[in-house]
């Protein structure tokens, strides 16, 4: 393999396999164990970085390579700390594997910069760092990781002073389906929504405070990413339903999330000029042994269960849109199951002006998701160091691959709800 080739590892493994399995896997696909297995081998080990060190502003200078300057400059001032735990090899889901073998060879990015003969899996396995496109294939592995079929999650969204108590709290209802480009899993409907061209769709419910309660809205992204969402919004006070412009670099909810921000990266792929500045092994808030995700330091804002070693892809996203609040982000992406696990965010200036966190746990802790070969969603939070402001999701319960009918997601049924 050619050294400068970037092997970008999917999404979950089963539990249950062994290393004899792992051999048969790479025989039968003809791909490099490397890419589905990145701890088969054995679990990156760092000297001074073993399990249950303490990294704080005391004792970051056994972390100072293996954290982002803009993250170190943050433990280093006190605002937080962590404890260091053993990697967790996070299960890959055999069919996304599986997928990913059967088609990744016929996937290309065509002239329009839309993707030609993807079906499903990631889309591109391997890239190499000599390659143009190299930026914007990583931009499509973000698009089409695996999120499962259907995720539904009881939530509050705060907005969160330095002082640590919520200013504001929102408690929502989040559903997120997928219709398209799903591995085959033996059920007829899996792909339902492929006719209409629709990747997924994605449902939110405030269920509290009394001024907001059920406002409602819907979200269709399509496939194809040179197609603009399709929204609509339910208003309690007027009774109605109606479609509505989304843009995507403004803020929600009055906070220091953009609509874009969601998730890492929510966005459309041709928003950003994409650049693949290569792979590093650094800590990162994964594999937490928990249902929820735990906060505190300064602000209660950090992710402050245990941090663990992990492979990591850096991917810079460039705005091309005049006047973009970002002169850029840059996303670090967990290669196992490549989901931007932080996002660090510049102003016009070229300061850091935002950091984002993304929290996944461990199936395995997750009640009544242990079964789950995608990654577990357990928090976010956004911190905006010019506010002094912290916006976070408080996860209260999770159900992921429970489906609802297609009808759940129709205008008119969200109307009924709301009455």
């Amino acid at each position: 393999m050619n050294s400068k080739a970037i092997t970008i590892r999917t999404f979950f493994l089963l539990l249950c396999c062994t290393l004899g399995s792992f051999a048969q896997a790479e025989d039968k696909a003809g791909a490099p164990r490397s890419v589905f297995y990145p701890y088969a081998d054995g679990k990156p080990s760092v000297e001074g970085l073993a399990a249950g060190t303490r990294i704080s502003q005391e004792s970051w200078q056994a972390a100072q390579a293996y954290l982002p300057a803009e993250i170190l400059e943050r433990v280093k001032a006190g605002e937080f700390s962590f404890t260091v735990q053993e990697t967790t090899n996070l299960p890959v889901s055999d069919a996304y594997i599986e997928a990913t073998q059967q088609f990744a060879h016929q996937v290309r990015i065509g002239a329009d910069g839309e993707l030609e003969g993807y079906v499903a899996g990631l889309p591109f396995p391997e890239i190499n760092t000599s390659d143009p496109q190299a930026g914007v294939k990583a931009a499509w592995n973000i698009r089409h990781r695996d999120f499962g079929d259907m995720v539904q999650i009881w939530n509050t969204f705060r907005l969160v002073p330095e002082s640590g108590s919520a200013d504001r709290e929102i408690e929502n209802y989040y559903v997120v389906a997928y219709g398209m480009h799903r591995p085959p899993a033996g059920n007829a409907d899996v792909n339902r929504w492929a006719s209409d061209g629709v990747l997924f769709k994605e449902f939110f419910h405030i269920l509290a405070p009394f001024d907001l309660k059920n406002s409602m809205s819907l979200k269709l992204r399509y496939a194809r990413d040179s197609y603009n969402d399709d929204n609509w919004l339910y208003s309690p006070a007027s009774r109605k339903i109606r479609k509505i412009i989304l843009t995507q670099d403004e803020a929600s909810y009055d906070s220091g999330f953009l609509n874009e921000d969601f998730f890492g990266y929510w966005g459309y792929v041709r928003a950003c000029e994409w650049q693949l500045l290569g792979t590093r092994r650094l800590l990162a808030p994964m594999g937490a042994k928990k249902a929820n995700a735990t906060f505190g330091g300064r602000g209660n804002w950090y992710p402050v269960d245990p941090w663990e070693l992990r492979e990591m892809v850096m991917l810079q996203c460039t705005p091309t849109a005049n006047g973009h609040l970002y002169s850029k982000r840059v996303l670090f992406i967990d290669q196992q199951t490549f989901t931007p696990v932080y996002v660090v965010f510049y102003d016009q200036a070229g300061k850091h002006w935002k950091t984002l966190f993304e929290l996944y746990g461990d199936p395995q802790y997750n009640p009544g998701n242990e079964h789950v070969r995608s990654p577990v969603w357990i928090g976010e939070s956004m911190i905006d160091y010019e506010e002094q402001l912290g916006s976070m999701t408080i996860i209260s319960k999770t159900l992921y691959n429970v489906p609802l009918p297609s009808e759940f997601f129709n205008p008119d049924r969200i109307m009924a709800r709301g009455q």
